[in-house]
């Protein structure tokens, strides 16, 4: 087997590429590789499934030869950065004594490496070689990913001969070069997890904050995840989250057993007391376990203990996030929609995932009498405070699913005929809704009953939704601009006192851009929200990346008619719920990936405004 790219890259060299069986066999195989010159980074993993056993693509490194011209040496070079070598020792070879390189500081993702040829010194004693791409990607320090600008970038390589007259690198630029072919089967998207730096939930513990990035996938990823946390969170995500840990921490990992054993030592300032240790045990547990597994003699975590260094004994452990998780776990995937007649209905679907959903009604007078609800919010602390807006979208009431006494006022109004969009609970209690009244649109919050002062840094447009994550510090934004819509991610500040707070959206950066006539959108997990759009002419529910990085399974499919849908990113496991705003007006749930049912009780089979708690 090949690499079937067909064409050889300019002045290649033949790669090696090991097809390795999870079983343990190998297999040695000789090919080289051309990528496209753009386009997305392909979405999921290298990994061709076989109908008995899973086989992935290894690249194995060669070492530079003799008599190989600097354009050759580059292409060598550049085949040991996509290899998976841990500190990339064969590519050094190439490299020059006393040439620095910090391989990183960054990564650059490109849709293929062309060298130019080399351009020699008059004296013949240098030379040097620039090789040019088209930005897909890149990758910070942290692993922090950002789409990429599109535009051509250039890379110089300037060669030396040494005392054996061969030529080798003697300058080149911080970080790799790597293409979008080898991007997938090198790296993995993983996140990390820190506490949020204000916005307590209600059991009094800081929610646990998603902060993806992408790792070497084979090269101990669970110890570079755990070092990546004592390093502390991304740029865009610092201002919103703490971590726990001081400068000069340090730990070893052993992943021997299904109990990870992290030997933690703190720098200077650290605290191990028992809140703070299971803060940390939960924080180390959260980023470990969503990880998987390639590497040999590593085994995925089910639980994490947490030891005060060698020396110190077992001080708590893990089994869970436990109150770091700002949605309370529920045994049933319950969601909640508007029947044909307004009235608010609970719905589970067949725990088989076949069959008919459950559909309750729900008996909390949610609004005052001859009033009709138009649109709603659940809390997901699990104490069942509902936020529903009057069907002229004028008035919002804060009710209860069990209140015997419906709300006497509301709490929110908008001066414009349905100017108040659905509303969205975080998990820290505090409660938000679009206000697209002409006159004065803007963002809107309650927190304790009472409206909070809430500015967004940097808007250009009129927010026509509103999706806060759980964790209450990222908010999604569905602004209309003109004739287009468009999806922001912002970091929530807050600040002010207790008796005055404050609220503030910054940090506005752009996801599912490829998407157009967007309708709906929902948190799905702790990075990821679901979005029905069209991105192909049909309408879709579409899985996309908070950091605009590609989803593992993107479109999940078309859905005749669907306006609205919603997901459980507290328990990304549950189904999507989906309603169609057509003449059937029918609520689906999904059965499997792909898979959708229609609520079949005739008396429940239609409704409008499906949402889960949130």
């Amino acid at each position: 087997m090949s690499r079937r790219d067909g064409r050889r890259r300019v002045g290649s060299r033949g790669r090696v590429v090991r097809g390795a069986a999870l079983s343990g066999g190998a297999l040695l195989l000789a090919g080289c590789a051309t990528m496209p010159d753009s386009g997305p980074i392909p979405a999921g993993s290298a990994e061709p499934t076989g109908s008995t056993q899973n086989t992935r693509a290894e690249l194995i490194a060669a070492p530079p030869k003799d008599n190989e011209s600097p354009q050759q040496l580059v292409n060598g070079f550049l085949d040991g950065l996509a290899s998976d070598e841990a500190n990339y020792t064969m590519a050094r070879r190439y490299l020059a004594e006393g040439t620095t390189w910090d391989p990183l500081a960054k990564v650059t993702v490109v849709g293929s490496a062309i060298p130019d040829n080399p351009v020699f010194s008059p004296d013949g004693k240098t030379a040097r070689v620039q090789v040019t791409g088209i930005e897909t990607a890149t990758l910070d320090v942290h692993g922090s990913y950002t789409p990429g600008s599109g535009a051509q970038v250039t890379q110089e390589f300037v060669f030396a001969k040494n005392d054996k007259n061969q030529w080798r690198i003697k300058t080149l630029p911080p970080g790799i070069l790597i293409t979008q072919q080898d991007f997938p089967r090198i790296y993995e998207s993983v996140n990390l997890f820190f506490p949020a730096s204000r916005g307590l939930t209600y059991a009094g513990v800081s929610p646990l904050v998603a902060d993806p990035v992408y790792l070497r996938s084979r090269i101990d990823p669970l110890t570079t995840a755990a070092r990546q946390l004592l390093a502390g969170p991304s740029s865009w995500l610092n201002p919103v989250v703490a971590s726990p840990f001081p400068s000069k921490s340090t730990l070893d990992l052993d992943t021997s057993s299904d109990q990870a054993k992290v030997y933690l030592t703190l720098g200077p300032g650290g605290l191990w007391s028992s809140s703070s240790c299971k803060a940390m045990a939960a924080q180390f547990y959260a980023t470990l376990t969503q990880l998987e597994v390639r590497v040999p003699g590593v085994t995925k975590p089910k639980s994490v203990a947490l030891y005060q260094g060698h020396s110190g004994g077992e001080q708590c452990t893990a089994n869970g996030e436990g109150d770091s998780n700002p949605v309370r776990p529920t045994a049933a995937a319950t969601a909640y929609f508007l029947n044909a007649q307004h009235h608010l209905m609970s719905v589970t679907p067949p725990a088989s995932g076949t069959g008919d959903a459950d559909v309750t009604p729900v008996s909390g007078q949610l609004v005052p009498p001859n009033t009709v609800v138009g649109s709603f919010a659940v809390t997901p602390r699990g104490d069942g405070a509902v936020a529903a807006v009057s069907e002229s979208g004028q008035s919002l009431y804060l009710s209860s699913l069990q209140a015997t006494m419906p709300p006497s006022r509301p709490t929110l109004q908008s001066a414009a005929p349905y100017g108040l969009s659905a509303p969205s609970w975080d998990g820290t209690g505090t409660l938000w809704v679009a206000d697209t009244d002409p006159k004065a649109p803007r963002l809107r919050a309650v927190m304790d009953g009472k409206e909070v002062s809430v500015s967004v840094d940097g808007l250009q447009g009129v927010v026509q939704q509103v999706r806060v994550a759980p964790d209450g510090v990222r908010v999604a934004l569905l602004v209309k601009d003109g004739t287009t819509t468009r999806v922001e991610i912002g970091r929530v500040l807050r600040g002010g006192n207790d008796n005055a707070p404050r609220l503030s959206v910054d940090g506005l950066r752009e996801t599912a851009q490829d998407i157009s006539s967007i309708s709906s959108l929902a948190w799905q997990d702790g990075d990821s929200l679901v979005i029905v759009g069209q991105q192909t002419g049909t309408t879709s529910v579409i899985a996309v990346e908070m950091d605009g990085s590609p989803a593992a399974s993107a479109t999940l499919q078309a859905l005749n008619g669907v306006t609205d849908i919603t997901a459980n990113p507290g328990e990304p496991d549950q189904p999507l719920f989906a309603a169609a705003n057509n003449s059937s007006n029918q609520v689906f749930f999904q059965q499997s990936l792909g898979t959708w049912a229609t609520i079949a009780r005739p008396d429940a089979s239609k409704g409008t405004a499906v949402r889960y708690p949130g």
